[in-house]
């Protein structure tokens, strides 16, 4: 049966590199279901994460936070910080995809303090950037700034264009709190 899970695994993984959802999400769904029988929690959680990813590749948003909606507290009662903070990033997604902004933004808002306590500074940024992206939708255009100007100091290496906007950005901030 490890073998078999591995295999479907494998593939949906390659499947989803490649684009193509519609297989991935197949594959993952496969993978739940094996693990919703004979694996451990913690895989099981991983799983569905994987499958709510390709189901909000394919729009179906709804599914895919019925898929990851509770993975967070399993991740949370192990202590797999990375893992729960990974969590909370696919169910905004998700929320987002759904329309209830609100939501979204606080379960990204975990995430991001859940990056930042761990240190990991690249995946902090990404969540960063769709906070930012939240909050210039909600009508909080100086959240949104702050935000993204938060975003682009996490990074260590910063292109040029980055560099740029980051200190535009910091500008403009400066500006609208004077």
């Amino acid at each position: 049966m490890e073998d078999e899970l591995t295999s479907i695994s494998t593939q949906a993984i390659k499947d989803y590199r490649k684009k193509n959802f519609l297989a991935a999400r197949d594959g993952f769904q496969q993978c739940v279901e094996i693990l919703s029988k004979t694996g451990s929690e913690k895989d099981l959680a991983e799983m569905r994460n994987n499958l709510s990813v390709s189901l909000i590749d394919l729009h179906q948003a709804q599914q895919a936070y019925e898929a990851v909606v509770g993975t967070d507290e399993i991740f949370s009662k192990i202590g797999d910080k990375k893992s729960q903070a990974m969590a909370l990033a696919n169910i905004g997604t998700a929320l987002q995809a759904l329309g209830r902004k609100d939501e979204a933004l606080s379960s990204f808002e975990g995430s991001s303090d859940l990056f930042k306590e761990i240190g990991e500074k690249m995946m902090r940024a990404t969540v960063l950037k769709k906070i930012s992206d939240l909050q210039l939708t909600t009508g909080k255009p100086l959240q949104a700034i702050a935000s993204m100007q938060a975003s682009y100091d996490q990074k260590d290496k910063k292109s040029l264009r980055e560099k740029i906007l980051g200190s535009a950005l910091g500008q403009i901030f400066r500006k609208f709190i004077k």
